[in-house]
This record gives structure tokens, sequence and C-alpha cells, in this order.
């Protein structure tokens, strides 16, 4: 895969039937799978299945995920955004492609995210301690760490 070239603007756009492949080979990245939660069947009809419940789980309140793309690339999959609305607080989470990482997208990913997109007031988001890119991540985006719990780091809407 080409290294993408450092970028800080980035689009999100829902998941498309056409984006399974690469769904499928981020599930497959052993840095996704450690950090991130994917399902056992990683098959490409596994994803085609996930991405076709999208909207219906953005309908019911489910979720929200997005798809990271630069701006004038919206079909290569850079990476994933989004929030699990069924937790108390909603769960926020992102990945990137190995192509993507240490470029800026994860952090201008969920920047955006947070400013355009999320659906509610307050998020968390549990980053393993051993994870320090995306506590770094996290920190950039305006989260900040909820004590004792050092892995929880919490982020408040500004208010206007």
């Amino acid at each position: 895969m080409r290294r993408i070239s450092r970028t800080r603007t980035v689009r999100l756009r829902p998941w498309r039937p056409a984006d399974a492949p690469a769904l499928t080979a981020a599930w497959a990245d052993p840095d996704i799978a450690r950090w991130t939660a994917v399902p056992e069947d990683r098959s490409v009809e596994a994803a085609a299945r996930w991405i076709a419940g999208w909207d219906e789980r953005r309908r019911r309140g489910l979720a929200l995920d997005l798809v990271v793309t630069a701006v004038d690339d919206d079909v290569t999959v850079l990476g994933e955004v989004g929030v699990a609305l069924v937790t108390d607080p909603p769960t926020m989470g992102w990945w990137v492609v190995p192509a993507a990482r240490g470029r800026g997208v994860a952090t201008a990913a969920v920047r955006r995210f947070l400013a355009e997109f999320l659906p509610v007031d307050e998020v968390v988001a549990e980053v393993d301690e051993d994870n320090p890119v995306s506590i770094a991540v996290a920190r950039a985006a305006g989260f900040e760490s909820v004590p004792p719990e050092r892995k929880v780091l919490r982020y408040h809407r500004p208010r206007p």
C-alpha cells in the first residue's frame, strides 16, 4: 500500500458496500486488532454484512461510525471514527490504516467528528495506557483523563 502524504484535512463519510475489502484488511491488521474490538469472523462477507447494517445502527441511535478518507480521495479508506451510543456514557473510538499512521490523520478525524458529527455532549474513550499514540490523539482532540482511571479519557462539548 502506498504511503499517505502528511495531511491534517480529512473527510468523514458513511460506509459503502465497496469498502468491505478495506474493512477486512483493517480487521486483519495486528495493531487494529490489538487496540480495538474486531469480530472473530473477519471475512469480506462479514465486513459486507457489518457495512449493510450501518444505516440501521445509525437510525436506531445505537452507533455512528464513519469512514476517514482524504479530502481529495473519498474512495481510499484511511480509517474509522465513531461512537457507540449504547454505553453510558457513550464511548468513542478510532483507528487508521498503517499507511496513514504518524501523519495526523487520526487526530484530524477525531477533531472533525467531535466538531461536526457527535450526537451527544459528552463521550469517553477507553485507551489502553500501553497505547501512547491513541492517548496523544485523544488529548490533542480535547479529551481529558478521568482520575483515578488513567485509561479513560472524557470529552465535553464546549459551551457556546
